[in-house]
């Protein structure tokens, strides 16, 4: 007892590292046993230890253990150990046993708890998620829940779906296929999948686009903080009716932008001959004579007076399948040259036109080459 001192000597709360780390050894009498006994009952209500009478599958802490292979190593059994401590002889047992199987006092990895669903139930979900893509993790929820009678919550849903390999994303967006235009599309793309470069070099695309006055339509992103929504740097500004715009037509080819044109108005058969006249007619001449001319099935494109035009300028036009802005290398450069308009920050239609005017005519002939040379890449995808 000299050598443990009195109860009162010990710090609180007590660590148990300092009765059995440090290799404080005695025989084990009686007055050793009360005094472990009293030591426990008074960790127990300081509340540094929480042991006595554990659920049913809680571990001890290692501190626990320690005394508890330190007893048992002097030679107390499992209840003498489970009395003196207030433990149940059962677990006692079990941390011996499995401290002589390891030889370590280290609880075991675990996986956590068990999931909630079993891998049928997963299945049925998977089933589900891909029959009907549409359907919300609450809806999914309800499904499960209606036919195995298990309530399931949307957030493990979602951590299940995630596990499966679906992820909510947000629809890409895309033209309205019918299968005539599918077949339209692919076979466009086997009569064009073995012509070389030099045939796309010599092809004139053109195309009509909308400019805004205050930046494009599509999507923005912005890189912002929680509670950073309304800031100025953060948030989008929006005008009524748009704050303007413009419609432009142009063209295009490998070897560089051609004539661009402002449309007035609403754009009609009669218009769309004036432009084709004055503003097409120039860039397909300089590129020979063995140009194609491109543009899309729109009715103003296919009328009867857009076609007797072309056929008296002996201008060839390429069958064109519907549905396919995906297909025309014009479209990107559209987008190029919308990113280089925001750019400015223009205020007034005069202004917007100018630097559309400017930054097509600076457009570099690399750009419109790398465009033109991604066709047979295209041709390939659509197949």
């Amino acid at each position: 007892m000299s050598k443990l001192g009195p109860i009162s000597h010990f710090p609180s709360p007590v660590s148990c590292d300092s009765l059995v780390l440090q290799g404080l050894r005695c025989e084990w009498g009686a007055g050793v046993l009360n005094l472990v006994s009293l030591l426990s009952h008074s960790l127990i209500l300081t509340g540094h230890w929480k042991f006595n009478m554990a659920p049913h599958g809680k571990e001890f802490s290692e501190d626990l253990k320690k005394i508890i292979f330190a007893l048992h190593k002097d030679g107390l059994g499992y209840k003498k150990i489970a009395k003196t401590l207030k433990l149940s002889c059962s677990m006692v047992a079990k941390t011996i046993q499995r401290f002589n199987r390891t030889g370590s006092t280290q609880n075991r990895p675990r996986h956590g708890r068990p999931k909630k669903l079993s891998a049928r139930a997963q299945r049925h979900i998977q089933r589900l998620s891909l029959g009907n893509r549409r359907m919300s993790a609450a809806s999914v929820a309800a499904e499960v829940e209606v036919v195995g009678g298990q309530p399931v919550g949307a957030q493990t849903m979602r951590r299940t779906l995630h596990q499966i390999g679906l992820h909510g994303c947000r629809p890409r967006r895309k033209p309205l296929l019918k299968m005539m235009h599918k077949k339209a599309c692919k076979q466009f793309a086997e009569d064009k999948q073995t012509k070389d470069m030099d045939y796309w070099n010599h092809v004139l695309w053109s195309d009509e686009t909308k400019i805004n006055l205050f930046g494009s339509d599509g999507v923005k992103r912005v890189w912002r903080q929680p509670g950073e929504e309304y800031k100025d740097k953060c948030v989008l500004p929006t005008v009524k009716h748009g704050g303007g715009s413009v419609m432009v037509w142009g063209c295009m080819s490998a070897a560089g932008t051609g004539e661009l044109q402002f449309i007035e108005g609403t754009m009609n058969a009669n218009m769309h001959c004036d432009i084709l006249k004055h503003s097409m007619i120039p860039s397909f001449w300089r590129l020979g004579r063995r140009a194609v001319f491109q543009h899309d099935n729109n009715p103003k494109h296919t009328s009867k007076m857009t076609t007797a035009l072309l056929k008296k300028l002996r201008v060839k036009v390429m069958d064109w399948p519907s549905m396919s802005p995906d297909l025309n290398p014009i479209e990107h450069l559209w987008g190029i040259l919308k990113r280089k308009v925001e750019e400015w920050k223009v205020s007034n239609i005069h202004q917007l036109r100018d630097v559309v005017m400017e930054e097509w005519k600076r457009t570099p002939v690399a750009t419109c080459e790398a465009l033109v040379n991604s066709m047979p890449k295209r041709v390939k995808a659509v197949l």
